[in-house]
């Protein structure tokens, strides 16, 4: 069974070392449609928030897109057999194993956006080396 998910990408940078990352996608976060509402996934260098939105009548994805982030709509992959590979807690990390994705290379999240957006209509448990 397959979930919408949007994977929303910022330029925010809190942290320094954040500075040497792609401008514009310095950080990423998981929102996943939960029946009528959304759960907000958000990774933090101190700690992991997750939180439930309701539902507004207003398009989220069209609310994130006017806020100046940028949105990649995907699905949440049904668990496979395979384990995930091991990786460094970062936000990236975390969208990933939220996803179900288990790509070893991608590790920043501008290399996050064009995995998305190159497997838009494949599926995402795919590990491209």
């Amino acid at each position: 069974m397959t979930a919408r998910a949007l994977v929303v990408f910022s330029g925010r940078a809190d942290k320094p070392w954040q500075r040497f990352l792609r401008p514009g996608f310095r950080h990423c976060s998981l929102i996943l449609e939960d029946g009528d509402q959304w759960l907000l996934v958000e990774p933090l260098a101190a700690q992991l928030q997750v939180r439930r939105l309701a539902r507004a009548s207003v398009d989220l994805r069209a609310r994130l897109d006017r806020a100046g982030l940028t949105v990649v709509e995907t699905v949440l992959m049904a668990p496979g057999g395979a384990v995930a590979p091991l990786g460094l807690w970062t936000c990236v990390e975390t969208v990933k194993r939220g996803l179900g994705v288990h790509a070893l290379r991608v590790q920043t999240p501008w290399q996050l956006y064009l995995f998305l957006e190159h497997n838009k209509n494949k599926s995402l448990d795919c590990d491209p080396k």
